[in-house]
C-alpha cells in the first residue's frame, strides 16, 4: 500500500483512508511520532485500551487467587512466573 499526502502549511498531513481502517486508527486517537534509523518517519498506535485489558485479564487469570492481593516485588514475582508459564 503506497499513498500521496500534502504537508499543509501547519504540518499537517492526511493519513490515506485505507490505510487508517487497515490499521484500526480513528479521529482523536493518539500517535507516537518517531525516525528510525533509516531517517523513515514511525507512527505507532499503540496499545488500545481494549487491547489493554486483554492483555491484563489474561495475566491476571493465571495469578493464583491467594496472590490477587499483594502488591511490589511479590506481585511482580507472580504475574512473571504466570508470563513464562503462559510462554512455554
Amino acid at each position: 500500500m503506497s499513498y500521496d499526502t500534502i504537508i499543509t502549511s501547519k504540518g499537517t498531513i492526511t493519513i490515506a483512508s485505507p490505510i487508517r481502517k487497515a490499521l484500526g486508527l480513528r479521529p482523536g486517537q493518539k500517535l507516537k511520532q518517531s525516525i528510525n534509523k533509516d531517517n523513515k518517519v514511525v507512527l505507532d498506535p499503540g496499545t488500545t485500551f481494549e487491547e489493554f485489558e486483554e492483555i491484563r485479564e489474561r495475566i491476571v487469570s493465571q495469578i493464583p487467587k491467594e496472590k490477587l492481593g499483594l502488591t511490589g516485588k511479590a506481585l511482580k514475582d507472580a504475574i512473571a512466573q504466570a508470563w513464562v508459564a503462559d510462554h512455554r
